[in-house]
């Protein structure tokens, strides 16, 4: 008998670790939770606001320090954007392809041309930045900052 036998492999990874906040998205919006209810927390993407609406930075910090950012939020079509913000100056500045969790609180009908999509009027905030991976001993996602 060799000493040095190899691990037995279980065919399951304990960690799905993904390469990119995009791709950990995707992947919420096959498998994970994505129905808007109101105070329960949904995964979301940060996204370029810079790049893909013409403001003045990716990321905008308020002078208290709380961060408006343009969020992609996890949806069994593909995912929707929302506009949203930290409630506190507190945590880690966020930055394009952050994931977050969202937060609908409420939702306002601001939303009436024809060519927005009506999720746009939920009104949340960004209370946590997590790690893009799974892991499969524990229900929870591994929060890297926290911001309420």
């Amino acid at each position: 008998m060799w000493p040095f036998s190899k691990k037995q492999k279980t065919g399951f990874p304990e960690k799905l670790v993904f390469k990119s906040g995009e791709a950990f998205l995707e992947y919420q919006c096959d498998y994970g939770h994505t129905e808007i209810v109101p105070k329960q927390g949904i995964v979301a993407v940060v996204l370029d606001s810079q790049k893909e609406f013409g403001t003045a930075s990716p990321v905008k910090v308020e002078p208290d320090g709380s961060q408006k950012v343009i969020l992609k939020v996890a949806s069994d079509d593909g995912g929707f954007i929302v506009s949203s913000q930290t409630p506190t100056g507190k945590g880690d500045r966020l930055k394009p392809d952050d994931v977050v969790i969202w937060v609908p609180l409420e939702y306002t009908n601001i939303v009436d041309m024809a060519d927005l999509d009506p999720r746009f009027g939920w009104m949340g905030l960004v209370v946590a930045k997590v790690k893009p991976e799974i892991d499969m001993n524990k229900p929870d996602f591994d929060i890297i900052s926290r911001y309420d």
